[in-house]
């Protein structure tokens, strides 16, 4: 199993309402894939936030983000973010999120 995450520093808070937005499509659309498992969680200042899903293999992951509304977020994710960094780890299930962020040097 592969879970992937992703650490979404927003550029304001203005960025707030417009990200949740997509994020929301985004969470729906993960459903309906062949993610097995995601969660999201905010940091205290509502700027910075992590994603984390857990996939069979790396052609569910491609087939995913490469598409719907996931392409097209990435593709607006300038106007969001200057700072947008994602790790992949081979684990059986998601991680805690104090080991997550640890993999961006968060501690």
């Amino acid at each position: 199993m592969i879970v992937s995450i992703t650490k979404i520093e927003l550029n304001s808070y203005l960025k707030l309402v417009p990200f949740f937005k997509l994020n929301g499509q985004i969470i729906a659309e993960l459903q309906q894939a062949n993610c097995k498992k995601n969660k999201v969680a905010g940091s205290w200042n509502g700027r910075v936030w992590y994603t984390m899903t857990l996939w069979e293999n790396e052609n569910d992951i491609n087939a995913f983000y490469r598409n719907g509304t996931h392409l097209a977020a990435m593709k607006q994710s300038g106007k969001f973010s200057s700072k947008i960094e994602s790790r992949r780890i081979q684990n059986e299930d998601l991680i805690p999120w104090k080991e997550a962020k640890k993999l961006f040097g968060n501690n």
